[in-house]
């Protein structure tokens, strides 16, 4: 690729660099000290430049989650082809190795915050180490990861022809970034193939006249991502289909240096004066495929097929973002949720053995935050046996030992996830560990007193709370008094929740998944500050609930109710309880409860009004049988009454009245009274059999009839 004249800019950014300035520093006056992205400090290009064995050129072309030796993290390998080499040698131009820590596999998944992720299609200029991890499979032992994880890569912006990375944006792609690059590596560039991309001419760009796209508003001027929110623009030139246009947003993980597209599926109508678009927490970058950023708060941006661009005059606000898990072919889009992993309803964490006092209280005022902010059921347990970070069980808190870490992240969460089909056929993915660890070299402040910036203190106790944001599925913001706002500053103390937006988006995970139960994957959290809850039948004939708290908080009174019939679309209240703190048993005893299969549930009364349910308890007075209700089937759910003493896989086939079957399905059922939901939309109306087998072999059969 022939090279452009250097640009004057471009050449006074990287004598910058050279001597370590020319950082982008939002929100810090000058003379301060920058802020942290999330938990991520600025790499001077020097260090990063001398440390790297090899620096080229180059773009992914693929990549594959795998397992190490011990099954207990998931890295990625990627395949590079490269374009140009500026430091070291390189001999494999069509397939140079790079891992990465995190990755998707099947349905299971691992999410690291402050930690590069690729997808293909991405070029840039990659600063290469070895990969440093024991248990990599022989074929990845030669293999490179980039120095300092997400600031080993500086990312293009092949339309417009810029680049950046965190901390830094480059206004172009030409001779003076590359020189700017020779200066710090001390070897020039040297071109091994060609790059069509980026040697095309630039495909966008702003062209006004009387064709020019324009934004007259849009509305509303807040909201959610990731939640399915739809976004309405209006004004004039958008043209009449989408066809390779796009609607972009600042992304939340970098400040909004750089821009965000929505996913294809999130776009519901583009005509010449209306778009309407879903606002996205997993949105594309550069490339054609999603790679996790959230959209952030700023001015919008269209593009229109023919290239055209505007932008919008005022900024859209997002008030928080939900985190949402792809699946590995791209097919399923789902936010995640948590589930029961202890025997009191919620999720226990466990300190490393290198976790002292002052840290451990610090993180746990943080972890009471949420729980009495958001009803999130979290509480720590024993001291773990290690400071292990991996897929082993325990949602371990713990520092590092050394250089686990990469250069310059101060810390990190770790979301485990894996994915399941509910009876349903929806795919849910679900939150089966959280490990955290931070950096044992950072000048941390404990508290309770507060962080100072004179000291270069960065307050622990902000640190754990936005982290556990992260745990909770909350993505980044660009709102700043927010937790969940994507940076922080050195002598900063942000350890209360902002109401609208971390409060809010905290409070939306639990009602609307992780307080539930989907289907599979494992039971419903329990809302905090409950402990237990269950509903049984007493000798007299009587229903008789019973629930547990500790560590009253969050909390107004108890609502008990029972559904009208055999379904949860309609309740009646039968009783009521007050709190009784700090920890209390409690029980309610209804005297009459109607025969055949019917629900009870326990609702928590919060400050301000509002409701928490606890997933429905389900009772019926023929627990032995199994049962198709209704019968006929007038939706797309058939709901089946399975009680089972062992949990197994069931399969259920349904045959039409000619005896062919239409539908197969298998579903984990686990220990219990269980009623299932099979989906049988798109069968017809007429007669039909469903059958089933269990795992010791036998077969049952219900007959039903669908309206």
């Amino acid at each position: 690729m022939p090279l452009a004249l250097p640009s004057l800019r471009s050449i006074g950014c990287w004598v910058g660099l050279a001597l370590g300035f020319c950082l982008a520093v939002p929100h810090s006056a000058q003379g301060q000290a920058p802020e942290l992205h999330c938990l991520m400090q600025p790499l001077e290009p020097a260090v990063r430049a001398r440390q790297a064995t090899l620096v080229v050129e180059a773009e992914v072309l693929d990549t594959q989650g795998f397992w190490d030796a011990r099954h207990g993290r998931l890295f990625t390998r990627h395949r590079l082809r490269v374009f140009s080499l500026l430091k070291g040698q390189v001999a494999d131009t069509t397939a140079l190795a790079l891992i990465t820590e995190g990755g998707r596999l099947g349905l299971d998944q691992q999410i690291l915050t402050n930690t590069l992720r690729l997808v293909p299609g991405q070029q840039g200029v990659f600063f290469l180490t070895r990969a440093p991890w024991p248990g990599l499979p022989a074929t990845a032992g030669r293999a490179y990861t980039p120095f300092g994880s997400e600031q080993g890569f500086i990312e293009y912006n092949l339309a417009e022809r810029t680049a950046a990375e965190p901390f830094r944006t480059y206004p172009a792609i030409d001779a003076g970034f590359y020189q700017g690059i020779a200066q710090l590596t001390g070897q020039p560039q040297q071109q091994l193939l060609p790059n069509p991309a980026l040697a095309a001419p630039a495909s966008r760009t702003a062209r006004r006249g009387t064709l020019a796209p324009t934004i007259a508003g849009f509305a509303p001027t807040s909201l959610p991502a990731g939640t399915d929110a739809v976004l309405t623009i209006t004004g004039d030139g958008f043209g009449s289909s989408r066809g390779s246009g796009f609607v972009e947003f600042k992304n939340a993980d970098d400040g909004g240096a750089t821009r965000v597209k929505a996913r294809d599926a999130d776009y519901l109508t583009w005509t010449t004066t209306r778009i309407q678009v879903r606002v996205p927490t997993t949105a594309s970058g550069g490339s054609p495929v999603s790679n996790g950023h959230p959209a952030g708060s700023g001015l919008l941006r269209i593009t229109t097929s023919d290239q055209l661009v505007v932008e919008s005059a005022t900024p859209v606000t997002v008030v928080y973002a939900l985190t949402t898990v792809e699946s590995t072919d791209g097919k399923y889009l789902q936010r995640p949720n948590h589930v029961a992993l202890n025997t009191t309803g919620g999720i226990t964490f466990r300190f490393g053995p290198n976790f002292s006092a002052s840290p451990a209280a610090a993180w746990q005022r943080a972890l009471a935050t949420w729980r009495c902010n958001t009803g999130m059921n979290w509480d720590t347990g024993t001291t773990n046996a290690a400071n292990t970070i991996a897929d082993d069980g325990q949602s371990v808190v713990a520092f590092d030992n050394g250089s686990e870490l990469p250069a310059q992240v101060l810390g990190r969460t770790t979301s485990y996830y894996s994915g399941c089909f509910a009876p349903s056929g929806e795919v849910v993915f679900w939150v089966k560990e959280i490990d955290m660890q931070f950096d044992d070299a950072t000048v941390w402040q404990f508290g309770p007193a507060l962080a100072l910036a004179s000291l270069g203190q960065i307050d622990f106790e902000s640190v754990a709370v936005h982290e556990l944001g992260h745990a909770q599925q909350l993505s980044h913001l660009i709102l700043p008094g927010a937790v969940m706002h994507y940076a922080v500053a050195r002598g900063q103390n942000t350890r209360a929740l902002n109401a609208i937006s971390d409060v809010a988006g905290g409070r939306q995970v639990l009602r609307g998944r992780s307080f539930k139960n989907l289907g599979c994957g494992g039971p419903a959290l329990l809302p905090a500050p409950l402990t237990g809850f269950n509903a049984q039948y007493t000798a007299a004939g009587g229903v008789t609930l019973a629930w547990t708290t500790r560590d009253e908080c969050f909390l107004n009174g108890f609502v008990v109710e029972r559904s009208l019939s055999g379904d949860t679309t309609a309740w009646m209240q039968v009783g009521t309880a007050v709190p009784r703190p700090p920890a209390s048993q409690y029980q309610f005893v209804d005297l009459q409860p109607p025969g055949g299969l019917h629900y009870y549930r326990l609702r928590l009364q919060r400050p301000g009004g509002s409701l928490d349910n606890v997933a429905p308890a389900v009772l019926s007075t023929n627990a032995t049988d199994v049962s198709i209700f209704p019968n006929p089937v007038a939706g797309d759910l058939l709901r089946l009454q399975y009680p089972l003493a062992t949990e197994t896989t069931v399969i259920f086939r349904i045959y039409n009245g000619m005896g062919q079957r239409v539908r197969a399905q298998a579903v984990i059922v686990p220990i219990g009274l269980n009623v299932l939901s099979l989906n049988i939309a798109g069968l017809g109306p007429g007669f039909y059999v469903l059958q089933w087998q269990d795992a010791q072999g036998q077969f049952q059969s219900r007959k039903f009839i669908r309206l």
